[in-house]
């Protein structure tokens, strides 16, 4: 067990200071111990004994003082009264007068009485000191005397009316009545003698009895917890039969619970009692007792422990102080080489320590200050590698910040409770809300369609989750902050440490419009190269049965004019013209589905343009669109016919969209000094300002999910690629005219 936890925090000189002192100290400590232990014990014992003596005397005196009265009383029934009780009539005066004598020499004893069976006072004698005589009832002294056997006395507390032996005044003062019953030869109760004394008077030896303390306590009681006298109480007592003072005391010794001679203790008094006999008077025995309080018997421990306390305390204080000076002088070294120590840990040079204790903290000193030599090398040699590791770690971390942030994807970092912590400027620019929106909050609430029923979702996230602890590249969709859902893929990893427990989750978010438009315009391309395909062969099939009719028509026409029919030869000229017409158009649609070709010759623009017009003119006719051509037919360029024909056929077709109702479209091809220039024109709803150059931008368009935006930035291509450029005219006052200008193709002979 280590001793040290069992005490707070303290310095080695405080406890060297109190090993000290206890060494010093607990045998002093255990000696002081004993010799107070014994010491108190003997004062006790002394005042045991002394009290165990004083009551033995006054039970001596008392028992003295009460046989007196007794004898007193008995002589006088048995030498003048018992004969005169027995004839009912007071006795004789000479008697009378011997009896009042006896009673001025009494010591204790100042009157006597016979009392009829009836309660009748036939006789009442008192001493010469004492005023008054008693006319009292005697039915209670008569009452107790029927109860006693003939030899019975009883002795018992009364009060009479009489001198107070004490204050000389007449009131009711208290007494002790010896009633001796009366009975002639066949035993007939008779009456009684009655004898009473002053219970001042005949217990006063109680009080001359020399204490050997300063304040005690007399008394007699009897079974019946009847105080015949009281020390302190009793002197004035209004009433002789009072109960209920030193009611504990008075239980204790009424019940006999004690040992005769014996002291023994209630809560606050040292107590010694002893029976007295009243020799051969009958009734219960009375008891006989002095209490002297507790803080009597303790006054001189008290005393001794003063003596004890101030003596030890000056020892104590002695000890203290030597084994301060002793634990000062042998932990000096050791505070020497903490505070070295403390300055060596604040990285300071520690001083040159010198101790000379000629000990193992002289060699500790010297290995100490080798240690702090080494070790001051080794923290600067550490300090370097912190700063340059330090250095590193904040510009790799600059570097992942700046990435963080700067990165394209939307990048979306939560807590372990699913709230928003990292929120970077991807997320504000891919969904619209700002850092300080979002932080702290639920990205399920704020991203997701609440219409929406994502269990199928949700539960293949959860799968993914268990199966392979993360999602890769999941393809849904989320809303931006102004509602639109837009088509993202999710990458959720869960962060963790090394105990497994979950730090949280990263979310990557990457917009997939781009890809999604570019994966239905691939499956519009394939639909467009499968149309190709049946284009071309519709063609092929529609060739052979064409050259069928018009060499049939050919033939009918050669015959009808050997038949003299002209109405029929010109219907038969307007049938082929038509089939010739299907042919030509037929041809076309072969030709425009074939593999575009590259191969450049100088070719009429105008008649490029033609083509396109009689191609789409009847498809938009249906609705209600009207194309003219106008322009110089002579003007050429350099370029690839497939391609230039492409750029007309798509402004036509966005020209003919621009107007759902229908209206004019009119393409005019014109020389403008070193240029050509192909114009469309509409009446259509016009681009707006701010969209004139993103019109010509990848996957943009004003139609709705019925563009697919590659259009006009085919046309910008195709016209670069051959030198020219394209653009919307500003100045247009109703719908929007598209340009485009090519280098006008000059030969050799201009």
């Amino acid at each position: 067990m280590n001793l040290n936890k069992l005490f707070p925090r303290l310095s080695i000189r405080a406890k060297l200071g109190i090993a000290f002192a206890l060494v010093a100290l607990v045998p002093l400590a255990a000696v002081a111990a004993i010799t107070t232990r014994v010491t108190i014990a003997r004062l006790r014992d002394a005042a045991r004994s002394s009290l165990e003596r004083e009551v033995s005397t006054a039970r001596s005196d008392a028992e003295q003082s009460l046989g007196r009265v007794e004898q007193d009383v008995v002589f006088l029934a048995d030498a003048f009264l018992r004969a005169a009780l027995g004839a009912g009539t007071p006795p004789p005066l000479g008697q009378a007068i011997a009896i009042h004598e006896f009673l001025d020499h009494a010591p204790f004893l100042f009157r006597v009485k016979t009392i009829a069976e009836d309660g009748t006072q036939l006789f009442a004698a008192s001493g010469s000191d004492t005023a008054g005589e008693d006319q009292s009832s005697g039915d209670y002294y008569v009452w107790r005397a029927r109860s006693l056997a003939p030899t019975e006395r009883l002795l018992m507390p009364v009060e009479v009316r009489g001198t107070d032996a004490v204050s000389g005044q007449g009131r009711p003062v208290p007494a002790v009545a010896v009633i001796v019953p009366v009975r002639d030869s066949a035993g007939r109760f008779l009456g009684a003698v009655v004898g009473e004394a002053y219970a001042a008077t005949l217990f006063a030896s109680l009080e001359q009895v020399a204490p050997s303390f300063g304040v005690t306590t007399t008394g007699l009681v009897d079974d019946q917890q009847r105080f015949l006298y009281h020390s302190r109480q009793k002197r004035n007592w209004e009433s002789l039969l009072g109960i209920g003072m030193d009611s504990a005391l008075v239980g204790h010794l009424g019940s006999g619970r004690f040992l005769e001679g014996v002291p023994f203790r209630t809560d606050d008094l040292l107590v010694s009692a002893e029976r007295i006999r009243l020799g051969s008077s009958g009734g219960t025995p009375l008891t006989l007792f002095r209490a002297v309080p507790l803080t009597e018997i303790n006054a001189p421990v008290r005393e001794f422990l003063a003596w004890v306390v101030a003596t030890g305390g000056a020892l104590l204080a002695a000890v203290l102080g030597i084994a301060l000076v002793a634990a000062r002088q042998l932990t000096s070294p050791i505070y020497q080489l903490r505070d070295a120590a403390s300055r060596l840990t604040r990285g300071q040079q520690p001083p040159t320590i010198t101790i000379a204790t000629n000990d193992e903290l002289e060699d500790l000193a010297s290995d100490f200050g080798q240690m702090a030599t080494a070790l001051i090398g080794q923290r600067r040699a550490l300090e370097q590698t912190v700063t340059d590791r330090t250095r590193e770690l904040q510009q790799t971390h600059a570097e992942l910040a700046d990435v963080l942030a700067h990165s394209a994807d939307a990048i979306v970092g939560l807590d372990p409770a699913g709230r928003i912590r990292v929120w970077n400027r991807g997320a504000e620019a891919l969904f619209g809300y700002r850092s300080d929106e979002v932080g702290g909050g639920d990205p399920d609430l704020l991203l997701r369609d609440s219409t929406r029923d994502d269990r199928t979702e949700r539960s293949f996230v959860r799968r993914e989750l268990t199966q392979k602890g993360a999602v890769i590249d999941f393809k849904t969709e989320r809303r931006t902050k102004s509602g639109t859902m837009i088509p993202v893929s999710v990458t959720q990893t869960p962060l963790r440490d090394d105990d497994g427990r979950l730090l949280g989750t990263s979310l990557i978010f990457r917009d997939t419009s781009l890809q999604t438009t570019l994966e239905q315009h691939m499956r519009r391309s394939e639909r467009l190269g499968a149309m190709s395909v049946m284009a071309a062969g519709l063609a092929h099939e529609l060739n052979n049965p064409l050259a069928i009719i018009g060499n049939r028509i050919e033939c009918m026409e050669v015959e009808l004019r050997e038949l003299d029919q002209p109405a029929l030869v010109r219907d038969l000229s307007v049938l082929r013209d038509h089939a010739t017409r299907i042919t030509r158009l037929t041809q076309d649609l072969l030709r425009f589905a074939r593999e575009p070709s590259e191969q450049l010759e100088a070719l009429p623009l105008h008649r490029v343009a033609n083509r396109v017009v009689q191609l789409i003119e009847r498809t938009l006719a249906g609705r209600n669109v009207r194309i003219t051509l106008g322009g110089d037919p002579a003007a050429r360029v350099f370029g690839a016919d497939h391609a230039l024909e492409t750029v007309c056929l798509n402004l036509v077709l966005n020209a003919a969209d621009a107007m759902p109702a229908g209206g004019p479209i009119a393409l005019e091809v014109e020389r403008r000094g070193d240029d050509v220039t192909l114009t469309v024109t509409d009446r259509g709803t016009g681009v707006p300002p701010d969209l004139k150059e993103r019109v010509f931008e990848s996957f943009f368009t004003t139609k709705g999910h019925k563009g697919t935006g590659l259009g006009l930035s085919l046309c910008r291509s195709i016209v670069e690629r051959h030198g020219g450029r394209i653009w919307v005219e500003d100045d247009h006052p109703c719908g929007s005219r598209f340009v485009v200008s090519l280098p006008h193709y000059q030969d050799a002979n201009g």
